[in-house]
């Protein structure tokens, strides 16, 4: 039985992507543990993980940056190795029924709230919006607070869950909304033919034109870039390291070429470059029916 860490608690979207991962490698029922993003990674390099599914992109909301900093953290151990992407339904739902138009605290996670925040603002114009660590914890504060005025935006999965109320379904902002979950092991995957590769760069000694000629490097090769996202570097004050994701595996002859003319210049300036893994680019698992 293959063991996954998720972000919990039960009725997480992070449930369902590992869910959907788990029967990817025919294994319907996997043993799930529910935890936190860091520690779904921290169990994957103790060994008391066999993988970790972590969000990494929501489309609406962009990149959650505590799965990046994870990355970064372990990155010595712990690999991507493939995705799942999810389309997202956040239902509205509360412990009993109430119009919505009378919740004074919505609470969900904060990438979740930001999905949802105009159509939020149409239901419940006065309710205060409140970041928790999970939209499958909001549905079970709101179940064990048991307030009529408190509501959660949360999975439909999770209502279930915690037997609460729907209020309002399919609040999200766009209707195709769906998020990019990364499924972390000890080894990334062998090329497909069809492949994303992360790469952490810390620059080191700051020089006006590093980033241009990393992407230059990239360009001149014919590697194609889909994202640059800035980190703060955590063990030094106004440092930052560059994560990209590029089209190609790093075995690809024209990526490692590439990989290793970065790892050269990073390193004469006196820094690194870390590869966070290599994996098969997936297509939408199947939604629910809107």
């Amino acid at each position: 039985m293959v063991r996954i860490a998720v972000l919990g608690p039960k009725g997480t979207y992070s449930e369902k992507a590992a869910r959907a991962y788990a029967a990817r490698l025919g294994n319907n029922e996997p043993e799930l543990i529910y935890t936190t993003i860091e520690k779904s990674l921290h169990m994957v390099q103790s060994r008391m993980a066999d993988t970790g599914v972590v969000p990494l992109e929501n489309l609406v909301d962009g990149i959650i940056g505590a799965t990046l900093d994870a990355l970064i953290e372990y990155q010595d151990f712990v690999k991507v190795a493939d995705e799942v992407n999810i389309p997202i339904r956040h239902t509205l739902a509360a412990a009993a029924p109430l119009p919505a138009g009378s919740i004074k605290v919505v609470y969900s996670h904060a990438s979740a709230l930001n999905q949802c925040s105009r159509r939020l603002g149409e239901l419940a114009p006065q309710a205060e919006l409140v970041p928790v660590a999970s939209t499958a914890e909001a549905a079970a504060l709101v179940r064990r607070n048991g307030d009529s005025r408190s509501a959660a935006v949360c999975s439909v999965e999770a209502v279930r869950e915690n037997t609460l109320v729907v209020i309002s379904r399919e609040i999200d902002d766009y209707p195709n909304n769906l998020t990019r979950f990364v499924a972390c092991s000890l080894t990334d995957s062998p090329a497909s033919g069809d492949d994303r590769t992360l790469m952490a760069v810390r620059f080191g000694q700051d020089r006006p034109g590093l980033l241009h000629w990393v992407t230059g490097e990239l360009a001149k090769r014919d590697v194609n870039l889909t994202f640059v996202q800035s980190r703060p570097y955590k063990y030094a004050p106004r440092e930052y390291i560059l994560v990209f994701e590029m089209v190609g595996h790093k075995t690809d002859p024209h990526v490692e070429e590439t990989l290793r003319s970065i790892d050269k210049r990073v390193l004469e300036n006196f820094g690194w470059k870390k590869i966070l893994g290599s994996f098969p680019k997936r297509g939408a698992e199947p939604g629910e029916s809107r």
